[in-house]
């Protein structure tokens, strides 16, 4: 979806465009129909890209038999991940290059299928793929990419969207008005596939998840009753099933419940008739670059430090915040005590709920990565495409971003 917006006498109307979305394959065993499905959208030599981690090699051996008996060729590339580099797509755009390949099959998570997108486009595009994502050029053709999720969380399986890392910088890119150059044409969702993914993983992926429904919430734009309530909805919808899901990680209704939202959460559904606000997304994208952290994980630290920055600018929405997601009365004397019980109800969730670590120093980052110095780097690469403000509702400068690093530590 693209949208643009007019100010009318003090009201943002927004334009919007939804094209036609991913396909979704939800049920058990469906990863069975792959080699039909790429056939459906013209593939016969196939890309595998996976993490190589052990838990998903008896899925890829299975998945070379689902293509075998498709009849249709295919070559491999594992290694991704999180935080996907840059090396390993270049890798697989000589791969595909090399060997003809016509469409790539992402098995795995968010990391994986950004990094397939990555090689969709570099591997038609007559030089570096980075050009791209360092936005001097706009992509123009990529080869179409199918996902075999084993992960709920990032929505990547469904957008057109990547985030890709080249040492210390990553760099996200989105389809020029959606013209579905890299969003995948299908992606298959077995809840069975994500039963053995470790505590922490689930964690951070409900966490990025959370945080695409909330980013959302939080416009300026007005009377969007249907998308509030459907977005309170998909936040309702992960506080019920993410502690089924942390406590018995072979809940397959309450996996599957996270595993449908995904995609939904991020892939324009929610963001119709509104601007959500975004820029915790633009930090964290330069905090998981920079000490290379995973990004639910980064999120769910920068994300309560940037509503206590904010949340007086727009006391309104945090108050609806509050009442609509966690169910806190709204004190009408009070109206800020409201608005702070509710990130406080925010906080407890990423925190106690999902057991996150609440600062960068509690995932490990040393205290001289911290600095001052690194958290002002930090925050000024964050406009490295130029602009003087990220975030929509409250718009936050270069110090705006330091502050909240420093809330962050």
């Amino acid at each position: 979806m693209t949208d643009s917006y007019a100010d009318k006498g003090g009201i943002v109307l927004i334009d919007f465009v939804l094209r036609g979305s991913t396909d979704l394959i939800y049920g058990r065993g469906k990863e069975s129909r792959v080699g039909a499905l790429i056939r459906d959208f013209g593939g016969t030599r196939v890309l595998i890209h996976h993490s190589g981690e052990p838990f998903v090699l008896p899925l890829i051996r299975r998945v070379k038999e689902y293509l075998d008996q498709a009849g249709l060729a295919w070559v491999e590339l594992g290694g991704v991940v999180p935080n996907p580099r840059i090396e390993l797509v270049y890798q697989g755009i000589a791969l595909c290059r090399r060997e003809k390949v016509d469409f790539i099959l992402a098995v795995g998570g968010g990391s994986v299928i950004d990094s397939a997108k990555a090689i969709g486009l570099g591997a038609v595009y007559d030089g570096d793929v980075w050009d791209i994502y360092d936005g001097r050029v706009k992509q123009q053709a990529s080869i179409p990419s199918g996902v075999i999720s084993t992960f709920a969380g990032t929505g990547s399986e469904a957008t057109f969207g990547s985030v890709i890392t080249k040492g210390r910088l990553k760099r996200g890119i989105e389809d020029p008005d959606d013209h579905v150059l890299i969003r995948p044409k299908f992606v298959i969702l077995n809840p069975e596939l994500t039963f053995t993914i470790p505590r922490f993983q689930s964690a951070v992926g409900i966490a990025d998840m959370f945080s695409h429904l909330t980013e959302n919430f939080f416009s300026k734009n007005p009377d969007n009753d249907f998308s509030d309530e459907l977005i309170v909805a998909g936040l309702h919808t992960v506080l019920k099933f993410a502690p089924i899901v942390l406590q018995d990680p072979t809940n397959y209704e309450a996996r599957g419940a996270l595993m449908v939202l995904s995609p939904l959460a991020i892939n324009g559904v929610t963001k119709v008739g509104r601007w959500g606000d975004w820029g915790c997304h633009d930090i964290e994208h330069e905090m998981s670059g920079e000490w290379d952290i995973p990004h639910g994980a980064g999120l769910a630290i920068v994300m309560p430090a940037w509503m206590r920055y904010v949340y007086r600018d727009w006391l309104n929405l945090f108050v609806r915040f509050a009442n609509m997601v966690f169910h806190v009365p709204v004190n009408v004397d009070n109206p800020e005590q409201t608005a702070l019980a509710g990130i406080e109800k925010f906080s407890d969730f990423l925190f106690q709920t999902l057991g996150l670590p609440s600062s960068l120093s509690g995932l490990g980052i040393a205290p001289e990565a911290l600095t001052d110095e690194v958290l002002h780097r930090v925050a000024e690469q964050v406009f490295y495409l130029g602009g003087e403000t990220v975030g929509r509702t409250r718009p936050l400068c270069s110090d705006d971003i330091f502050q909240i690093l420093k809330m962050c530590v």
